[in-house]
């Protein structure tokens, strides 16, 4: 699932300034990696590992009273089969039984429903996650280019449907992934140093 998260931000293709197209007015950025640097990125991966554990732990719960009424369900159908109990006592086994096996399949079907709507309540908010944080990097790669006066800012890090890159080939041109990555995570180097010592090099 990790390998999932965040992998409709890898389709992002160009980010146009202007429609006009001149050569030394255009200007390169790796969108996948400010992506995966930008600290709000990894702010919100932890916060979907955190709840994807959060699943797993409900899911392995439900799973333990799946296992306890199967090892019911085994007594019973055991003690339901015993000749040397009365069959007055047999006959109420097997009328447990039949009950704990219904129960056995609510239970079983609680588990799958809970399963599938969990993960794809995980998925939709990877995916509004991804998109606001593409929408904050794209408002920020346009705000730059403007004041710098660029004509175009093309993602280097763009792939065609075929999974062939869409920058063949590019003569010297600036690349601002760095400057666009020093706005974006503006002060948040500073506090992290301040918090955990500074960085050992």
């Amino acid at each position: 699932m990790r390998k999932r998260i965040f992998s409709a931000f890898l389709l992002a293709g160009i980010l146009w300034t202007s429609t006009a197209l001149a050569g030394d007015g255009i200007v390169f950025v790796d969108l996948q990696e400010v992506f995966k640097r930008f600290y709000k990125t990894q702010l919100a991966q932890d916060q979907l590992r955190q709840q994807s554990a959060d699943i797993k732990v409900e899911l392995e719960s439900m799973q333990e009273e799946v296992k306890s009424l199967k090892e019911e369900i085994d007594v019973l159908r055991a003690d339901s089969r015993d000749e040397t109990l009365s069959e007055e006592v047999r006959d109420g086994k097997l009328s447990q039984l039949e009950e704990k096996l219904v129960a056995l399949r609510q239970k079983e079907r609680d588990v799958s429903d809970f399963e599938k709507l969990r993960m794809q309540q995980l998925d939709q908010q990877n995916k509004r996650m991804t998109r606001k944080i593409f929408d904050e990097i794209q408002s920020v790669v346009n705000d730059f280019a403007r004041e710098k006066g660029y004509e175009a800012v093309i993602d280097r890090s763009a792939q065609s449907r075929s999974g062939t890159p869409v920058v063949l080939f590019a003569r010297s041109a600036e690349d601002i992934t760095g400057d666009v990555l020093a706005v974006l995570n503006e002060g948040r180097e500073e506090q992290t140093q301040g918090e955990n010592g500074p960085e050992k090099q």
